[in-house]
């Protein structure tokens, strides 16, 4: 039997390859005749850079950037493949929430200054590239990629021509926004998961915003700010970004990056998964297994996990999902979704019986999906 193992992160305990790992010694110790394929996943946020490396020719590249504080360097890399022309870049390395301490996550002064000074980077020592693919998940940001462009050499200023510093707080003290004289660019692609439009109840600040450190109150700014933002590059740069699905991706960063860069917004988990040659390897498979940290509804909507549910039901491959944590009313056709908790736990303790989990129930959920 073989299997093709693409599990996305479990969020705050462990990445998509330690999770693969796992389980592929799980079922090879219940049965040494079983072959697996480990494929690193992500949807454009944390560990995009590292779901890529190994595929289609790209090399990775280390370098120091910016956190998202800008109190601090933080080490980030991008990958680069020389045939196409193509560099990787992944927020969640510089401006990553996870790059934060708790005391200093407050969205109100993080700024995405690191996200434009990587890709900034990589076209100073990329001369010639010809597409930088950004991800953008798991930012510790809110600030409509105001701070990236400033490194572009974006001006904001108040009524009087003073400049001001664009981070949230500061937003409703912009008054103009001043577009660079020469402005030479690659193609832009923005790779995301997230289909939220940038302000409202359904937008960055008030779905995002908690997750970052903002009280109700803030994010009732935050949301406040985002739209005067909106208007202004509206007007000063003949962009309408309020309602583009995506725009409030990585606290406005989706939109920003449309209207700053020229950018495009694709489909983060399309992207990983093509590029992974998924569907070649999955092919060769008698079950496919993937998973993440909560697998509910929301899954199904353009997450990886989804993603891979889908085009394995295409193929009319049995899949098992594994999950920290699963909404118990989803039933999916072909396919057993494996909880490993039923209760709320804490992720110290399920990064502790995790393991445990996994060996007594993946080899069990793989025979009964057949």
């Amino acid at each position: 039997m073989k299997i093709l193992i693409a599990t996305d992160k479990f969020k705050g305990t462990f990445s998509s390859k330690e999770i693969n790992k796992m389980i592929s010694k799980a079922l090879k110790e219940n049965d040494n005749t079983i072959e697996t394929e480990e494929m690193q996943v992500s949807d454009g946020g944390d560990g995009l850079v590292e779901a890529i490396r190994f595929r289609n020719n790209f090399s990775r590249w280390e370098f120091l950037s910016y956190s998202a504080n800008k109190e601090r360097k933080v080490q980030s890399k991008y990958l680069y493949n020389i045939y196409s022309r193509t560099a990787i870049v992944e927020s969640a390395l510089s401006i990553g929430i996870s790059k934060l301490r708790r005391d200093e996550k407050n969205p109100l002064v993080t700024s995405s200054y690191g996200l434009g000074y990587d890709i900034s980077r990589v076209m100073e020592v990329r001369k010639n590239v010809k597409t930088v693919i950004v991800g953008i998940g798991g930012t510790a940001t809110n600030d409509l990629f105001f701070g990236g462009a400033e490194v572009f050499g974006y001006q904001f200023v108040d009524k009087d021509g003073n400049k001001v510093e664009p981070i949230p707080e500061n937003f409703m003290k912009i008054d103009k926004i001043i577009k660079p004289e020469h402005l030479d660019l690659p193609e832009i692609l923005v790779a995301t998961d997230v289909t939220n439009p940038l302000c409202g109840e359904n937008g960055a600040s008030k779905v995002f915003g908690p997750q970052k450190g903002a009280t109700n109150e803030q994010t009732d700014f935050l949301d406040n700010a985002l739209f005067h933002g909106a208007k202004l590059i509206k007007r000063d740069l003949g962009f309408d970004i309020l309602d583009i699905k995506g725009a409030g991706a990585g606290g406005g960063i989706g939109g920003g990056m449309i209207a700053f860069l020229g950018g495009k917004i694709i489909q983060g988990a399309d992207f990983v998964l093509d590029t992974q040659l998924f569907d070649e390897e999955a092919m060769k498979a008698d079950v496919i297994i993937t998973g993440e940290g909560s697998f509910d509804s929301q899954s199904l909507q353009g997450k990886i996990t989804g993603n891979i549910i889908k085009r394995a039901q295409k193929l009319n491959k049995p899949v098992v999902v594994i999950c920290g944590k699963a909404d118990p009313n989803l039933k999916i056709e072909n396919c057993k979704i494996v909880s490993l908790f039923t209760e709320d736990i804490d992720l110290q303790e399920a990064k502790k019986l995790t393991e445990e989990k996994i060996n007594s129930k993946v080899y069990w959920a793989v025979n009964n999906c057949l």
